[in-house]
């Protein structure tokens, strides 16, 4: 049976445009579609991992215009429980101006709002919190404090880098990164470590356990970093191990650069299941 998963973590709107490449400075490039979606790394997390059927919970703040109203109730409407979301009176929300370019690839101008003022979550019980860099100190170290009195695995993604201390992030438990993070916070890091390595798949360190990513067409690869965390902690959620719980992040991830944005591109359960059983896997789903 799986536990709830808890996020504390940002919420943002993202505005996202397509075009053949993207601009260098100074440049204007014109683009052929626009899409606006919500978004955030905490509130993607959250939303792929409740799409594979976890229990979620989201701590964290929106402001109180419209874009906090339209990712609020987005993220309400996946089944997340975001009764522990504060509404900043006064503040904007948080968005995020993102460019792709026609082989996926990105570049994001993430302006925090109403995120900057994220406080710290409370207990409720949870199996597993997570948290990624984009919100402040305290809710960092809030959410390590709500993992311990759960019992729960903590487990965060340091990502930007510059957005998180390195005497917190050695706390948790888990800390999924990528090449760049990892050399950020080298002898700062938690005893486990997942690193992410896109198209090449992911590796287990300490112990230096390799797991390939599934082929995929590269539309968009916005928010695939957050589909792979989302997956991997609804797996811890449901009881799977750390190498299981990859190989689940690894199928989620897969699915979610064939489309469009970040949260309009995950899948559903029965979606990443059809995908791991056309590849031979055998995952377990929360």
């Amino acid at each position: 049976m799986s536990g709830v998963f808890a996020v504390c973590g940002s919420i943002s709107a993202d505005m996202l445009g397509y075009a053949a490449r993207l601009p260098g400075p100074g440049e204007s490039v014109l683009g052929d579609r626009f899409l606006l979606a919500p978004g955030g790394k905490g509130a993607n997390v959250a939303v792929a991992a409740a799409r594979l059927g976890a229990e979620v919970r989201f701590s964290g703040a929106r402001g109180d215009d419209g874009f906090g109203s339209f990712i609020g109730d987005a993220l309400a409407a996946e089944g997340v429980d975001v009764s522990a979301l504060a509404v900043i009176p006064g503040m904007h929300s948080g968005v995020a101006l993102i460019a792709v370019d026609a082989h996926g690839e990105n570049q994001i101008l993430a302006l925090p709002g109403a995120n900057a003022l994220a406080g710290a979550p409370s207990p409720c019980g949870a199996a597993v919190w997570f948290c990624p860099g984009e919100i402040p100190r305290v809710a960092h170290q809030g959410t390590l404090t709500a993992a311990r009195t759960d019992g729960a695995i903590a487990v965060v993604n340091p990502s930007p880098p510059n957005a998180i201390d390195a005497d917190l992030v050695e706390q948790f438990d888990i800390a999924i990164v990528n090449e760049t993070e990892l050399g950020a916070f080298e002898g700062r890091l938690p005893p486990r470590v997942v690193l992410t390595r896109g198209a090449q798949g992911a590796v287990l360190l300490p112990e230096g356990t390799e797991l390939a990513a599934l082929p995929a067409r590269a539309v968009d690869t916005t928010g695939a970093g957050d589909a792979f965390a989302g997956g991997l902690c609804a797996g811890l959620a449901a009881g799977a191990t750390l190498e299981e719980a990859v190989q689940l992040a690894i199928v989620t991830a897969a699915l979610s650069v064939e489309r469009d944005g970040c949260q309009p591109s995950y899948g559903t359960r029965a979606e990443v299941a059809l995908r791991a059983e056309a590849a031979g896997m055998a995952l377990r789903l929360p």
